[in-house]
C-alpha cells in the first residue's frame, strides 16, 4: 500500500499548529489528535517524530522539545517558544469576518451585548489581517427597520416608511401594508400594498430610510401584484461591452435594433442617457421626448456655467 504524504507547506502549517494545541490538550489520545487535524494516525506519528527533533539552537536534549506519545497518549514539554498559535492568514481572516457578518444578520437588534462582541471581534480581525474596509456577505439593510417590518407583518399592521427611489432619485414618505419579504438577485424586496399609490408595490429593503408602525383597519384588494411593464426599441449606434452589459443583450452590431423590457421608465431613460450616444431610443415616442428634454436641460446647465 502506497503511503500518503502531506504536501510540504501543508505539513509545515500543521506542525506549527500541533505544538500549541498539544500544549493546551496534554494527554490527548493519538487517535483523537489525528482526527482533529484530519490525518491518519501514521501521518500523525510521523509529524510527532519530526517535532521530537525540533527545538532551539544547540539541539541537545536540553533545547529540544520533549514529546511522549509511545503510549498512545500525547504530552509535550519544553516547547514554550512555539506555544502560541500561529497568526491566521488573510484568507482565513476574511472567511471569519464573513462568518461573523452572517451571524450578525441573524441576531435580533435587541441583543446589544452579542452585537457589540461581534463588532469588537470583527474590528480585531480586520486589524490583524490589515483589511481597511469591512467585508459583508449580507445586504446593507438596517436591522432595526427589518425588525419593525417583520413585527408589522406578524401583527398585520401598517408601516410608514421613508423610501429612497434610486430611479427617480427622490426621498418619499409612504404608508404601506407589508405582506412579505422576498429575495431576488441577492437583494431583499418588501411586497406590500401602498396606500399612497393605492396599488401594490415592491420596495428594496436596503433603500428604506426609516420605518414605524401605525394601526390600520383599511381593507386592501387581493395581493395580485402586477407592476407596469414598459417595452422599448433600442437602436445601437456604437456597440460596446458596457452597453451590452447595461441592457443585457449580446451580439450588438452597428445600426442593429433590439427590444428591451423594464418595469421602470426612469431606468430606461437613464440607461439611454448613460450610453452617451452609443444607442438611440426608437419607441415609445413619449420616452424619446422626455429624454430629449432631459438632455437639453443638462446642456443648458453647461452653458450657464
Amino acid at each position: 500500500m502506497v503511503k500518503k504524504f502531506s504536501a510540504p507547506l501543508e505539513r509545515t502549517a500543521r506542525l506549527l499548529d500541533l505544538v500549541p494545541y498539544i500544549t493546551s490538550h496534554q494527554g490527548i489520545s493519538l487517535k483523537e489528535l489525528a482526527t482533529v487535524f484530519g490525518v491518519t494516525q501514521a501521518q500523525m506519528t510521523d509529524d510527532l517524530t519530526t517535532l521530537w527533533m525540533c527545538g532551539l539552537p544547540g539541539y541537545t536534549p536540553l533545547e529540544l522539545m520533549d514529546l511522549d506519545f509511545e503510549s498512545g497518549f500525547v504530552t509535550i514539554h519544553n516547547a514554550e517558544t512555539l506555544a502560541k498559535p500561529r497568526s491566521i492568514t488573510f484568507d482565513e481572516g476574511a472567511a471569519l469576518l464573513l462568518g461573523l457578518d452572517l451571524l450578525r444578520s441573524e441576531i435580533s437588534p435587541d441583543r446589544d451585548d452579542l452585537l457589540k462582541m461581534i463588532e469588537q471581534l470583527a474590528l480585531r480581525l480586520s486589524t490583524l489581517i490589515n483589511l481597511p474596509a469591512a467585508l459583508s456577505v449580507t445586504p446593507a439593510t438596517n436591522q432595526q427597520h427589518n425588525a419593525v417590518i417583520m413585527q408589522a407583518i406578524q401583527a398585520r399592521s401598517g408601516v410608514e416608511i421613508s423610501y429612497h427611489s434610486l430611479y427617480r432619485d427622490v426621498l418619499s414618505t409612504r404608508k404601506i401594508y407589508p405582506i412579505e419579504i422576498i429575495e431576488n438577485d441577492g437583494n431583499q424586496y418588501l411586497s406590500s400594498y401602498c396606500y399612497t399609490a393605492s396599488d401594490f408595490r415592491q420596495f428594496r429593503v436596503d433603500r428604506i430610510q426609516s420605518a414605524k408602525i401605525f394601526d390600520t383597519e383599511a381593507e386592501i384588494p387581493s395581493p395580485t401584484f402586477q407592476p407596469d411593464r414598459f417595452t422599448s426599441t433600442i437602436q445601437v449606434i456604437t456597440p460596446t461591452r458596457e452597453i451590452s452589459e447595461r441592457f443585457r443583450h449580446d451580439e450588438l452590431t452597428v445600426n442593429s435594433t433590439f427590444v428591451f423590457n423594464s418595469y421602470s421608465r426612469q431606468w430606461i431613460q437613464r440607461a439611454v442617457l448613460a450610453s452617451g450616444g452609443g444607442v438611440t431610443l426608437q419607441t415609445p415616442t413619449e420616452f424619446r421626448s422626455e429624454i430629449a428634454t432631459m438632455a437639453q436641460s443638462m446642456l443648458d446647465r453647461y452653458k450657464e456655467g
